[in-house]
């Protein structure tokens, strides 16, 4: 064959070349395309996802508790992406419509409703529980810090007041004795001998003693014998003479053995003495510091057997400088603060009279009121005497807790006809646990002290009058933090209580979640003494009633995994989601295994 013309053959080749270049332009414009639409997507999926994430958890958080039950129900049923859509529209809706309540509902919001965060939703809960406090004009005075120390009034070493041998210890180191109470024993063998012989002593003196009486009256009787004889011829005014002095010195015989008894008598005492002080006790109530002698051991009188120290009259001793005592004349009351920052009351009792020359400062004891306090104080602990200085000044004060730090400042909420509405206060000093106000308030005012964290302005409250917890489930009209400042913070799930909120306990929960949507209502109502007694009587019937039959895993699920459960309830219409969640735990337990099996 012969060779094919040239010409064809390049024109066939620039054919084909110019196809190549045609199909690579065509790639590479598509792979454009597709580059800049994969960038606008992921712009726009990081934009949503931004909104949605933008929130802080505390905002989150208020969104959640300002739901309904059964909003929250339908919210804790979503997948994570209609999560961030709901998170989204809330919070273009709160732009919207700049945090006031009312208003349409949000689409993104299940359920819909109406009133935002900010108010008391129709089927909802109570305004949120609150304590309130006054705004009071009291007098400030300045103070001036010194350092004192607790000291024991009443610390001696108890010292044996004989000698002899130690027979038994009866306390330890740290033991706690009263007044009178017996601390150790000396031998008293040798003692009950002693006061044996002494009151035989006393027995042989007092025979002496009648003895010798019995002779004067003998001698007497004579006498007077003698001298009715006076006037006969058998009168011896001799032997007159001698029966008298016979009975002179039978009276003086009286008076020796008289005397004799009396110092029988003393020396029985004195041994009777010493016998009980073998019997060594404490003078007054205390604490055992020290023992100094063991079982066994012989001491003689004013040898130490242990040291006590009375704690429970305790002094404040402290050494104030000169120039300072003008604030704590004898018997002033100031303030002494302890190692626990509490505050008690103390009186002045006496200035020493003595200047420590070098320090330039005088000891000033005073006598604490202890009566109030709780913790343990013991000697030489330190204190904080707060001696007052300068001129006393009448101020503004509220409680410290009554103080809400906000980007804008600090403010207060003030109580009026059950609502509250801030005010921007300026605080000046802080004392004894309260702020002083320099503008902002006037005394008189109703202040909440607390449940005030996320309270708005013009909301409605409640007012707690029964001691309960404030801010908790009963207040959840602002979407504030349940439980005030014992609320459970570890996310946006929120927390349970003995009040009723359905987020801790799991039989509570299930028990509100099993109310129609009329005993809800009534049960948000209820105080919460209340809701403690329905609880008691709802666990009660519960436990007198047969237990439910579980599935193999437990719980509502019945042993179908977490996920499994959440892809069935997102699979549901919204008028299936809202029968599911007005279901017992028995009947959502049959329920998944109906599902599951058939699908199966």
């Amino acid at each position: 064959m012969g060779k094919r013309p040239k010409g064809l053959y390049l024109r066939v080749g620039d054919y084909f070349e110019m196809i190549n270049k045609n199909t690579r332009f065509k790639h590479i414009v598509g792979f454009i395309g597709l580059a800049a639409f994969a960038a606008f997507s992921l712009t726009t999926i990081d934009t949503a996802h931004s909104q949605g994430q933008g929130m802080s958890q505390d905002q989150r958080r208020a969104i959640i508790q300002s739901l309904s039950d059964d909003e929250r129900q339908k919210f804790f049923g979503m997948s994570q992406e209609e999560k961030q859509k709901f998170f989204q529209q809330k919070a273009n809706a709160g732009k919207n419509t700049g945090g006031k309540s009312g208003g349409k509902a949000s689409a993104g919001r299940p359920g819909g409703g109406r009133g935002g965060p900010g108010g008391r939703r129709r089927g909802g809960r109570p305004p949120t529980l609150v304590e309130l406090g006054d705004v009071v004009q009291e007098p400030l005075v300045q103070t001036f810090p010194i350092t004192g120390r607790l000291i024991a009034s009443q610390k001696s070493a108890i010292a044996a007041r004989i000698k002899g041998s130690v027979r038994k210890m009866l306390v330890e180191v740290g033991d706690r004795v009263k007044q009178g109470q017996i601390v150790a024993e000396l031998d008293v063998d040798r003692l009950k001998l002693e006061a044996t012989l002494r009151s035989a002593d006393v027995l042989q003196a007092r025979a002496k003693w009648k003895s010798s009486q019995a002779q004067v009256d003998l001698l007497n009787q004579e006498l007077k014998r003698i001298q009715r004889l006076r006037k006969s011829a058998a009168f011896s005014q001799a032997r007159f003479e001698d029966k008298k002095q016979e009975v002179v010195k039978a009276s003086s015989a009286v008076d020796e053995s008289a005397a004799s008894l009396k110092r029988a008598r003393a020396q029985r005492d004195l041994a009777r003495i010493d016998l009980k002080d073998a019997s060594i006790r404490a003078p007054f109530p205390g604490a055992i510091l020290v023992r100094h002698v063991s079982a066994g051991a012989y001491i003689n009188a004013g040898a130490p057997i242990v040291t006590i120290l009375n704690d429970e009259t305790l002094e404040i001793e402290a050494d104030v400088p000169s120039l300072r005592l003008a604030g704590v004349p004898e018997g002033r009351v100031i303030d002494i603060q302890l190692d626990n920052k509490s505050i008690v009351k103390a009186a002045v009792r006496a200035i020493i009279p003595d200047e420590n020359p070098l320090a330039r400062t005088r000891a000033v004891r005073l006598t604490p009121d202890l009566s109030k306090t709780k913790t343990k104080l013991v000697a030489n602990q330190s204190v904080v005497l707060l001696v007052p200085q300068g001129h006393t000044r009448s101020v503004i004060a509220i409680p410290k807790d009554a103080i809400v730090n906000r980007q804008s400042g600090k403010i207060v909420f003030v109580f009026e006809q059950g609502k509250v509405s801030p005010a921007a206060v300026e605080i000046g000093q802080s004392f004894s646990g309260k702020f002083e106000i320099l503008s902002g308030l006037k005394p008189g005012q109703k202040i909440v002290v607390k449940g005030n964290e996320l309270l708005r302005p013009g909301q409605r409250v409640r007012v707690n009058r029964s001691g309960g917890r404030p801010g908790g489930s009963q207040g959840a009209g602002s979407g504030g933090r349940q439980g005030g400042p014992s609320a459970n913070r570890s996310g946006g799930k929120p927390g349970g209580n003995a009040g009723g909120r359905p987020g801790g306990n799991p039989d509570r929960r299930a028990i509100i979640q099993s109310l129609s949507q009329e005993e809800k209502q009534k049960f948000f109502a209820m105080s919460q003494e209340e809701k403690q007694k329905f609880f008691a009587a709802r666990a009660k019937k519960k436990s007198a009633a047969p237990a439910p039959q579980r599935g193999p895993g437990g719980g509502a699920g019945g042993g179908i995994p977490r996920e499994k459960r959440r892809a069935l309830i997102q699979s549901l219409s919204q008028e299936e989601r809202q029968k599911f969640f007005s279901m017992s735990q028995e009947e959502k337990q049959k329920f998944f295994r109906a599902k599951i099996g058939g699908a199966s």
